[in-house]
């Protein structure tokens, strides 16, 4: 197979990567993107291999693998790949920049990002495993309730004006709200992939008595997420799309004066070790922010109100939960309420991305968060603006669909989603920069920061990645090459144990080797039931 495709991907890693240094006055160290001829072969077998769905089921979890790692070998109309390799290589120079502010030698440190690997990132959640009974069982069951037939990544439907509209619910309560707004016959919860073919008819014939816009206020209204596929062209257009366009990609604010913190000497967990971070975050995009900080030896203590096992979505959150550490509180008890805050007060970064305000009543708005610990780094993700539709709840694959996206990728008539899930996955990416940036800038300048983005946002900076890279190839702050001797991309996947699930878990390997602070399986690790920071 010829590696031409993967080399010019790398060539506009380049491009982009270019960017990102010169608008953020990123402290660039020597970076090579690696096209490897041999990834396809290497990444089709691993479809076949380490499946985590138990007999026939299997097959689903195949027909999933191999589609979305076929097309990280084909040309891409929307360049997800090298915009995700660009990100990510940001965030090594970054963290190797706050290693050497807390004083390690990072001389000769260079990063190697591995193009494929890269694209990679975007279908994690069907490439990872895990080797253990009862939890391979609650993923599967995870699985089932998510993929039916209301799935908007999956199934578009007609509304009366002849306008697409997506549906996009991932936990019961909103399917819940959505079914009984539309006046669906049965229960939400027996909507399941087992009953696909019957319920997409019930779903047609209801969303063609509405407009597609009807049915996106609709939802809304009633506590879930829906949208009219638009065009690139309505999208910017329209009252949300020119708020999005107008934000930043990464928002950063200082707040305060505060002396600069000392950290201390990084130990050999990494750049971050001994920095806290306080995960207030679900399912994919802000764990995926969370899970590079610990990846580069932060200690992430991440909240939940369940054990892992227990959790609504664990087929979404899997990936999620690498390198953290877990404590259960649920708000609702002041005892416990008073411990979360207790932890706000010691917290170096806190990242969250739950709906706007929906912590609020329990006084832990951001600006209760900010009044408990001035000088923390608050990194928030939510899906629209911070303006317009700043309360409305949105998933990524909605993302996609509003703000042309899958319009581009396909057609008005016949709108394509992206390979995998890359805005939930890459504006995670991009709010790690932002927040190793923030860590950087209070390194040197002290104070408190918040640092966000959007998953609209990381669509719309596709869609400019795209345009940058038409008549672009190459750069001037890394090279290109085909072929590195790091052990690190020997196995598609690296696995660690882990006892709050009863076996192991296998995650795909990362997109970037650093010289200087080379993967450390110990940062993927992660446990249940804690009742404090790890100090990893």
């Amino acid at each position: 197979m010829s590696n031409a495709v993967l080399r010019k991907k790398a060539q506009q890693a380049q491009v982009i990567f270019d960017q990102l240094v010169d608008d953020y006055s990123i402290k660039a160290i020597p970076t090579t993107f690696v096209a490897e001829p041999g990834r396809a072969a290497q990444f089709k077998k691993a479809c076949f291999t380490e499946n985590p769905f138990p007999g026939p089921f299997a097959a689903a979890m195949v027909g999933k693998r191999l589609p979305g790692v076929n097309k990280l070998f084909k040309d891409e109309t929307i360049l997800q790949t090298p915009a995700i390799a660009a990100v990510l290589a940001a965030c090594s120079s970054v963290a190797t920049e706050i290693g050497e502010l807390r004083g390690d030698d990072v001389h000769g440190a260079e990063t190697y990002c591995d193009v494929a690997f890269a694209g990679l990132q975007a279908i994690r959640l069907f490439m990872a495993d895990n080797k253990g009974k009862k939890f391979q069982k609650r993923r599967f069951d995870s699985a089932a309730s998510v993929n039916n037939a209301i799935n908007g990544s999956f199934y578009k439907y007609k509304a009366g004006d002849g306008r697409d509209v997506s549906f996009h619910v991932y936990y019961q309560d909103q399917q819940r709200k959505l079914f009984e707004a539309m006046g669906m016959s049965k229960p939400s919860s027996k909507y399941t992939f087992f009953s696909i073919g019957k319920d997409k008819k019930e779903i047609a014939e209801k969303v063609a008595e509405k407009t597609a816009l009807e049915l996106e206020e609709m939802a809304f209204d009633a506590g879930a997420c829906a949208c009219m596929i638009r065009s690139r062209e309505e999208w910017e257009n329209s009252e949300v799309g020119k708020a999005v366009c107008a934000m930043p990609l990464i928002k950063e604010e200082k707040f305060g004066d505060a002396a600069a913190p000392d950290y201390g000497k990084p130990n050999s967990r990494g750049p971050l070790s001994g920095i806290k971070v306080l995960d207030l975050t679900h399912i994919i995009a802000g764990p995926a922010c969370s899970r590079v900080l610990a990846e580069y030896g932060a200690d992430v203590l991440m909240i939940r109100r369940g054990k892992y096992m227990e959790q609504e979505q664990a087929m979404l959150e899997l990936d999620g939960w690498a390198g953290k550490n877990s404590i259960q509180l649920d708000f609702n008890n002041p005892e416990q309420l008073a411990r979360a805050k207790e932890l706000i007060k010691e917290a170096d970064v806190i990242t969250y991305s739950y709906q706007n305000g929906t912590l609020d009543h329990f006084g832990l708005s951001e600006a209760d968060i900010r009044a408990l610990n001035p000088n923390v780094i608050y990194a928030n993700l939510n899906c629209f603006s911070d303006t317009v539709w700043k309360q409305r709840p949105g998933w990524a694959p909605c993302a996609e669909d509003i703000s042309g996206l899958s319009v581009r990728n396909g057609s008005m008539e016949k709108p394509v989603n992206l390979n995998g899930v890359p805005l939930d996955y890459f504006p995670g990416f991009i709010l790690a920069l932002g927040t190793l940036l923030a860590i950087s800038h209070r390194l040197k300048n002290g104070g408190g920061y918040k640092v966000s983005t959007s998953l609209t946002r990381g669509a719309q900076y596709l869609h400019e990645c795209s345009d940058l890279c038409e008549n672009r190839q190459g750069g001037v702050n890394s090279r290109v090459m085909e072929y590195t001797r790091e052990p690190v991309w020997d196995s598609v996947r690296h696995y660690v144990s882990v006892d709050a699930l009863q076996g192991t878990v296998g995650f795909p390997g990362p997109a970037c080797c650093n010289t200087a602070y080379r993967q450390n399986l110990k940062n993927l690790v992660f446990s249940d039931g804690n009742t404090g920071w790890n100090q990893k």
